[in-house]
């Protein structure tokens, strides 16, 4: 074999891996945005189910109010997914005031828009890129960024849960 089948072998070869590789990487954008609809739909119905009259409601002194960890969930919403934004952050998205029932699920539900919007603008690139991270704190790629937000929600919806039993209440089930 000549040095020129060689090398196009090898060009060939590299393409017939790379292109898979590509198609998976789109494929997992579109299963971010997928399941981020799904998890705007369940932490809605998480923060519907507290009467508007317990969005006060803590089950021990030292944590948030379950209004303000409502709040808080769309807060990381933006701090994770802005970073990726093409976008300015609209001044809409400053945390309401008062934290009512009403105010929480308005202001949760734009950020989740917000974040749908800027996931939805992204391709791999953007997802390979570095942001910087907190400071003192190494840079993160926007695929940690995007995985970051998931957790982080993941893991206060789960908070909302203890906080709904307190009140004797059964938290809506996940069904996605």
């Amino acid at each position: 074999m000549n040095r020129r089948n060689a090398i196009g072998s090898m060009v060939l070869g590299t393409a017939a891996v790379a292109a898979p590789l590509a198609l998976a990487a789109e494929k997992g954008i579109d299963s971010i945005n997928e399941r981020w609809a799904a998890a705007k739909a369940f932490t809605m119905l998480v923060a519907d189910a507290m009467p508007a009259d317990s969005y006060d409601f803590k089950p021990k002194p030292e944590m948030r109010g379950f209004g303000d960890l409502m709040v808080h969930i769309g807060q990381a919403n933006i701090f994770y997914l802005s970073r990726l934004s093409k976008t300015a952050v609209p001044d809409s998205l400053k945390a309401p005031k008062p934290i009512d029932k009403e105010n929480a699920k308005k202001y949760l539900a734009d950020t989740f828009d917000f974040c749908a919007k800027t996931l939805a603008a992204q391709t791999v690139a953007d997802l390979d890129k570095s942001y910087a991270g907190r400071p003192n704190t190494p840079s993160l790629s926007g695929w940690d960024l995007v995985f970051n937000v998931f957790i982080h929600t993941s893991h206060h919806r789960g908070y909302a849960d203890v906080y709904l039993r307190e009140k004797g209440l059964t938290p809506p089930t996940y069904a996605v």
